[in-house]
């Protein structure tokens, strides 16, 4: 499952956040708790000082923002597949804002492509400074759909 999240950072500005759930313990009766759910995203992590692609809790996820919601893209993989392609780039630790960040990540292991909706969005939408960052994330989307 990916989810999709709308965060504020701590001076206001707002930004979104996506992980793909990689386990639902078994002892899940019929309501399961936060600390149950294992999600795999990019998250900051203090010995490193840096993000990395870990897998933690669903309530280490939602510590950075508001409610989750399942992401209803099209999915190209069998569940299992998207867990195994999220899984197989844990540890990585080479976050960029524009080329390689959690939309790309979630984009690439549902679809088969890194894509972030907030890259195009903000760059289409934006002033001068906007188009450049456009140009920008265009070039590194490219770069990181060869090398995800």
């Amino acid at each position: 499952m990916w989810l999709h999240m709308d965060c504020v950072n701590p001076i206001g500005l707002k930004f979104e956040h996506d992980g793909i759930v990689s386990d639902a313990a078994e002892r899940w009766h019929w309501y399961p708790s936060a600390a149950d759910i294992k999600v795999i995203h990019y998250a900051w992590s203090e010995p490193h000082g840096k993000r990395l692609i870990s897998e933690t809790t669903l309530e280490e996820f939602l510590a950075v923002g508001s409610s989750a919601r399942v992401v209803n893209a099209r999915c190209r993989f069998s569940p299992l597949e998207v867990v195994k392609r999220a899984r197989s780039q844990l540890g990585r630790a080479d976050y960029n804002v524009l080329g390689r960040n959690c939309q790309h990540f979630g984009s690439w292991c549902y679809e088969g492509a890194a894509f972030s909706r907030e890259v195009f969005k903000y760059g289409v939408i934006g002033t001068s400074f906007g188009l450049v960052v456009s140009i920008v994330g265009i070039i590194a989307i490219g770069m990181a759909r060869a090398s995800w």
